[in-house]
């Protein structure tokens, strides 16, 4: 998904995700991010992308 929707090679895509602040707070237990679903991670991954940081919507 992210290769077609970023125009980004595969190795670019991974390069830029293991290197994400999203990947950072994934790995961190008390965020709780681990829990989420792959979606909800994907959506934080993009936003960081094209925003240069995550947005978290206020519920």
């Amino acid at each position: 998904m992210i290769t077609e929707e970023q125009g980004l090679e595969y190795d670019e895509a991974m390069n830029k995700f293991y290197n994400s602040e999203v990947f950072e707070k994934l790995q961190d237990k008390e965020t709780g991010l681990y829990c989420e679903s792959s979606s909800y991670v994907y959506d934080l991954f993009c936003d960081e992308l094209n925003l240069g940081h995550i947005v978290q919507a206020e519920i």
